[in-house]
């Protein structure tokens, strides 16, 4: 199920990650290698699961409408 606020939410908390890491790698002393990689490949993993969750709806709604399309001429079938 991706709906679209769960898609927003991702994308939002993805963001939120990938900045942490940054900031992270960039500001941080001794550390930074510890704590900023992991946020920064939580978000992208998280931006990317979201990225993917938009292609397959978009996906899937264009092949829903491309076979109504196809099918508006048939008769009606019986199951």
């Amino acid at each position: 199920m991706n709906t679209a606020s769960g898609v927003f939410f991702t994308w939002l908390l993805g963001l939120i990650f990938v900045a942490g890491g940054i900031v992270f790698l960039a500001f941080l002393g001794d550390n930074n290698l510890l704590f900023g990689l992991p946020y920064l490949t939580i978000g992208l993993l998280l931006c990317y699961g979201a990225w993917r969750l938009q292609r397959s709806a978009a996906r899937r709604a264009s092949e829903v409408t491309e076979g109504r399309e196809e099918n508006d001429d048939a008769p009606p079938s019986v199951e």
